[in-house]
């Protein structure tokens, strides 16, 4: 399983890897299962022993430790764990996962429509260079965010602006109701953390400077980073001990899951992290070492699926802002910004101009192409082909459970939303009204896999049978991840395994799934394409799967301006799931299972609390850990 990810937290961003597994043997999972249950793995609340080192296994690095923070930074689920190291959050997740609970800020007020809210923030808090940490700070990090050229595709249609009240209160303006807006931005986001300015300036060649438990020592990208103690750090225990405990933090990048497994075993790590079914599946048979997952978490894990391209073109939020000028599309939004009216055929070139498909044969996108996932039977024949109950016991070897959509069974949020269940025959008679309506022969389409990973290569064989028994035809495009992943930004992919969507609350999604009237002037929240037929709807910048769909972005919209924990907003975000079912944007396979493991010795890994000290927050979360409270025994 690879275990890079871009979903909410990580095209900023926790929370899109590529979807896989390996096969593994039953009574490992049961073991796994039975282990999860328990608890109080991985928690001590015993008295800590105070100094010592904590060197830890993570799945990948940070491109460029220089520009490493919230606003600027690339995170994945290794990421996160570093960020932890670094800086603290303006707030952080209760245990329970339902509501935010106090750190670097002190409370969060909205006003009544949830569109403007007011911050506190904590006094007394330093940088780990002694400089103070403020209101400045704050809007100085939401800033460089806005201004980042990924980042701020994913923040900017939700913050519009972030000003100054006072020396410690900051106000946020959002562009929409928002009614659980701390968890989206402010706490369960990369966002959340904030660093030193200074680390803004295009020219910052220094160590990342954050207000958390440890510092920067060194940094080798893809080997080794380490961390001291943060001196200047503000945080004691409910015991009023100063926290973090340990003095030295050791990150060691291991790639390979099952040497990061060995690794463990051999004590040349005392942590790590794994978001591979095999190695999941193996620490139950390893000795010396606690470990856990986070299948009884109280979140919604990320989705293993297929990202589909449902309108068959590139990027079309792209296309309409300019950025395909140089391939001959010209943007309507430089004709919006100037006041002039956008001429029909510039309107037209954003919307069918970008029209195609990725030639079997020559694997780039070619717009002569017709594409055929645009046609929702396709994608419905698609999803009855593929036996996800095999795939789960055959790819994943039983870890993975089956999904039906972006919530596990005992979400909040989750109500069946009636996924097509397998149907091999009902599939093949879609395929064949498709060639018949087409007066098309075959049908068939382009998957892209990374290349080398055997993972990968298992499940296309998989799903590549499948779909071949039901008349379709698929063809693979192997690439390295960071490739696949530009492939799906730019929309020039029919579709690639993916993984997204994992979430405490689901409105870190919204992003994710957002679409606009383009119709309607920018003015009123369109995109101002008045020549194109009425109420056509386009994909956001960072809506991958280019679905336009006004009854999910109505649902969305209304959820979000519902009261927190309502039912009526569990209803609501129930419905985005639903109409997921019956658009087929992603062919959801099954839900990634994390695993952490510790040798032993070491205490309390699997406990945090908020900025008091003492109230438990969720940690492990997704992926990342929290370091302050960790202990090892002598």
């Amino acid at each position: 399983m690879m275990a890079s990810a871009i979903d909410r937290r990580t095209f900023l961003t926790h929370s899109a890897a590529t979807v896989g597994g390996i096969a593994l043997m039953s009574t490992a999972v049961d073991a796994m299962t039975s282990a999860v249950a328990d608890a109080a793995v991985g928690v001590n609340l015993g008295k800590p022993r105070l100094g010592g080192s904590l060197r830890v296994g993570l799945i990948s690095d940070v491109p460029n430790y220089h520009i490493f923070n919230g606003a600027q930074g690339k995170m994945d689920s290794s990421g996160f764990c570093l960020a932890n190291a670094l800086y603290d959050a303006l707030f952080v997740s209760a245990a329970d996962g339902k509501t935010w609970l106090p750190m670097l800020a002190l409370s969060a007020t909205p006003s009544n429509a949830y569109k403007t809210w007011t911050v506190v923030l904590r006094r007394g808090v330093t940088f780990s260079n002694g400089d103070p940490f403020n209101a400045d700070t704050v809007v100085a990090n939401f800033a460089a965010a806005a201004a980042d050229p990924t980042v701020g595709l994913a923040v900017r249609p939700i913050i519009a602006a972030v000003t100054k009240v006072s020396e410690y209160v900051v106000k946020f303006q959002l562009v929409i109701s928002y009614s659980t807006f701390p968890y989206g931005a402010l706490c369960e986001d990369q966002t959340a953390y904030m660093a030193h300015p200074s680390s803004f300036s295009p020219s910052f060649t220094g160590n990342p400077i954050g207000t958390g438990p440890f510092a920067v020592k060194s940094w080798q990208i893809n080997y080794e980073s380490n961390f001291v103690r943060n001196k200047h750090y503000w945080r004691k225990d409910a015991d009023h001990r100063q926290l973090p405990y340990l003095d030295n933090l050791t990150f060691r990048t291991i790639p390979d899951d099952a040497t990061r497994n060995l690794a463990l075993q051999a004590g040349q790590v005392d942590m790590i992290l794994t978001q591979d079914g095999a190695s999941v599946a193996n620490l139950a048979t390893m000795k010396g070492i606690t470990y856990r997952t986070d299948v009884h978490d109280p979140t919604n894990p990320d989705s293993n699926c297929i990202i589909v391209n449902t309108t068959g073109t590139m990027n079309q939020y792209f296309a309409w802002a300019g950025e395909f000028a140089t391939a001959g599309v010209p943007g309507a939004l430089g004709y919006i910004e100037k006041g002039q009216a956008v001429p029909k055929a510039v309107q037209f070139a954003d919307f069918e101009g970008t029209l195609g498909a990725v030639d079997p044969t020559t694997l780039s996108w070619n717009t002569k192409l017709k594409p055929v996932l645009s046609d929702v039977s396709i994608r419905q024949a698609c999803a009855m082909a593929i036996n996800r109950e095999t795939y789960h016991r055959v790819v994943t070897g039983g870890v993975q459970p089956v999904s039906d959509g972006i919530y596990k069974p005992s979400s909040p949020y989750y109500r069946s939303p009636r996924y097509p269940s397998y149907n091999p025959a009902k599939a093949k008679s879609l395929v064949d009204a498709y060639k018949k309506a087409n007066n098309v022969s075959t049908v068939g389409f382009v998957m892209d896999i990374v290349s080398g990973n055997a993972s990968d290569q298992k499940a296309y064989a998989f799903l590549a049978q499948q779909l071949q028994a039901v008349g379709i035809t698929v063809t693979p495009r192997p690439s390295t991840q960071s490739t696949l992943i530009q492939n799906v930004i730019l929309g020039q992919f029919d579709c690639s395994f993916w993984i997204q969507f994992g979430a405490v609350d689901p409105a870190e999604n919204y992003v994710w799934f957002v679409s606009q009237p383009a119709t309607t002037s920018p003015a009123r929240g369109g995109l101002g394409l008045n020549a194109l037929p009425s109420g056509t709807f386009i994909a956001g910048a960072v809506n991958f799967s280019h679905l336009g769909d006004p009854v999910v972005e109505g649902a969305m919209l209304n959820a979000l301006a519902s009261p927190a924990n309502s039912t009526q907003l569990r209803a609501l975000w129930a419905t985005v799931n639903s109409q997921f079912a019956k658009d087929i944007p992603y062919l959801f396979l099954t839900f990634v299972v994390t695993g952490w493991a510790a040798r032993t010795n070491v205490q309390n890994w699997a406990y945090a609390t908020a900025g008091d000290g003492r109230t438990r927050c969720l940690n492990p979360d997704l992926g990342s850990a929290r370091w302050d409270q960790i202990w090892v025994k002598s």
